[in-house]
């Protein structure tokens, strides 16, 4: 039995627990490996709160409860037309080439699923994709009903708002209905 002196008691959790040899074995295999030299009252308590303060051991711990967020589907329109519902992205990092080194990807979500590239720069801001969209994608397949992104919901409509103003489809008065549209 060990005397009740914690400076004793942490000094031969800690030589058993942090040693080379045993590599951080958690609370119950470490209680069974100190049950086998020593004892004393509270001692799983102990070396539980002990495990618990182990960076390491809580770094290393496996994860039994998985964070499992709701999917929402993306779903398919029925009778679409080929660019009505889009997909935008964008593949970055690539070798400089003309003044471009990344391209943006559109991507016909519900009919076709072909791909149109355009070029830009990966330091292109959000009314900055507008303008690659107007004259490498627009004149083939128009305005889109439906934008699906990555980014956030502000990336979506400040692209959309721009597009339309480059394309002087709308005046200024009418964005909060269009912002109302993109939300359905």
């Amino acid at each position: 039995m060990v005397p009740e002196d914690t400076k004793l008691q942490q000094d031969l959790v800690k030589l058993n627990h942090d040693s080379p040899t045993v590599v951080h074995p958690g609370i119950d295999k470490m209680h069974r490996m100190l049950l086998k030299q020593y004892w004393w009252p509270g001692c799983q308590k102990f070396i539980q709160q002990y495990v618990k303060g182990c960076a390491i051991c809580q770094a290393n711990k496996p994860i039994t409860h998985r964070n499992n967020p709701p999917i929402h589907p993306i779903m398919l329109q029925k009778d679409a037309l080929p660019f009505q519902t889009i997909a935008i992205d964008f593949i970055v990092k690539l070798p400089e080439l003309g003044g471009y080194d990344s391209i943006i990807t559109v991507t016909d979500h519900d009919c076709t699923k072909a791909v149109i590239l355009a070029l830009c720069q990966e330091k292109i801001d959000t009314e900055g994709v507008a303008k690659p969209f107007k004259d490498q994608v627009f004149p083939f397949v128009g305005l889109p009903k439906k934008i699906i992104s990555d980014r956030d919901p502000q990336f979506t409509f400040t692209f959309f708002q721009e597009l339309c103003r480059q394309l002087e489809v709308c005046k200024p008065s009418v964005w909060h209905i269009i912002h109302k549209w993109m939300d359905n």
